[in-house]
């Protein structure tokens, strides 16, 4: 197994976190996770991830914190894996605002 792990700077304020671990080539295991500066801390913003056996995401709010989980591309625990990075990476500007609203 192979974990990797790396973040990527999306703006001076919003961040992509990557996480995944691999065996024989293949995602078992991931985390992608939006996060965003506000008032001197990083908040989470949005999460997904296979944590529990299935592909989902959370949104997080600034009034209410994390929100129930959602399911996200079933199947391939990969291609939801970078279909989830390139879904922030197209939008995490919308997703901060809806975030702060």
């Amino acid at each position: 197994m192979q974990t990797i792990s790396y973040r990527m700077p999306l703006s001076d304020q919003a961040e992509l976190l990557v996480w995944f671990v691999t065996e024989r080539g293949a995602v078992i295991s991931y985390s992608v996770v939006l996060v965003a500066r506000h008032q001197q801390a990083w908040h989470t913003i949005r999460v997904y991830d296979n944590a529990h056996g299935h592909n989902e995401f959370h949104r997080h709010t600034l009034a209410g914190g994390k929100q129930p989980a959602k399911p996200f591309l079933s199947g391939d625990f990969g291609e939801a894996m970078r279909a989830a990075r390139a879904e922030v990476l197209a939008g995490y500007e919308k997703m901060v605002e809806a975030w702060r609203s």
